[in-house]
């Protein structure tokens, strides 16, 4: 891949990951676009993040986690600013991704 750090790329998953240790690369690297981030803020602001409940006369507390905001289905795009991490991440899973500029 011949990126330069700095620029905005369009990463387009071509075909689902495989392994489990590409599909959280590229859980990491999607949740850099601006639009998902935006959703996963306003979803984490929104959802009851502390679950408190008695059970055996003590209290227990239960912390939610939400989904992952990013869908790594064939056809879907995701733009994001290409840093070194960036980069060095998308090399190694673009048997799945076809990246492109701007």
């Amino acid at each position: 891949m011949d990126i330069k750090p700095g620029t905005t790329i369009t990463v387009e998953i071509i075909a689902p990951p495989r392994s489990a240790a590409a599909r959280k690369t590229l859980y990491r690297v999607c949740r850099k676009d601006a639009q998902v981030a935006n959703t996963q803020r306003w979803v984490a602001r929104h959802r009851p993040s502390w679950q408190t409940k008695r059970r055996g006369g003590r209290m227990w507390h239960h912390q939610m986690k939400s989904k992952p905001g990013v869908l790594l289905t064939a056809g879907k795009r995701y733009s994001i600013r290409a840093t070194v991490d960036v980069i060095r991440d998308l090399e190694s899973v673009e048997q799945c991704v076809k990246v492109s500029a701007g």
